[in-house]
């Protein structure tokens, strides 16, 4: 992963800050868009390790889940890594495609075979997540279960993906 990218993510994120707490505050604690950020700073600081940095930063579920991507993204061959990405998430955290979780946008990226249809995949998955009743996370436990918002993390998810697509996209 380019200190570069990282940057470009750190910029974006802390853009979309308000936004992503909003979403958040919604169904859940209202932190989601800051502790993506926080975990950004640290990856951005690090940028042989990512991954492991913005775990550490970030902390909690999000910090580990997100750290995943991170390293997908990282590697020589994202697509691919997005699909043991994804695996780990749905291993470690038991959640699956229609649970209104960050995985509603990541799967039908890993399904994809270019970086452009990645991106354009996970907003879709994130877009679909606005009329799903979440069953994992904290939304479960609001009224109506979330119907009617969108997953703050399939929300991420997608703009990381979309900026990792254009940033790719770049090269020579």
């Amino acid at each position: 992963m380019t200190p570069a990218f990282l940057t470009l993510l750190v910029t974006r994120f802390t853009e979309l800050e308000p936004h992503l707490n909003a979403l958040d505050a919604a169904t859940g604690d209202g932190d989601h868009g800051a502790t993506i950020l926080k975990g950004l700073h640290a990856a951005a600081a690090a940028p042989d390790t990512p991954g492991l940095a913005f775990r550490l930063a970030a902390g909690g579920a999000s910090g580990t889940i997100f750290s995943y991507l991170i390293d997908a993204l990282a590697s020589p061959d994202p697509l691919p890594a997005l699909s043991k990405a994804a695996i780990r998430i749905t291993t470690i955290g038991g959640a699956k495609a229609g649970d209104k979780t960050m995985l509603d946008a990541l799967l039908p990226a890993a399904q994809t075979q270019t970086l452009p249809d990645a991106a354009l995949a996970a907003r879709q998955g994130a877009e679909a997540t606005r009329n799903m009743a979440a069953r994992r996370g904290r939304a479960r436990h609001v009224e109506g279960k979330g119907v009617g918002h969108l997953d703050p993390g399939a929300v991420s998810v997608a703009e990381m993906m979309t900026l990792f697509a254009a940033h790719a996209g770049d090269k020579p």
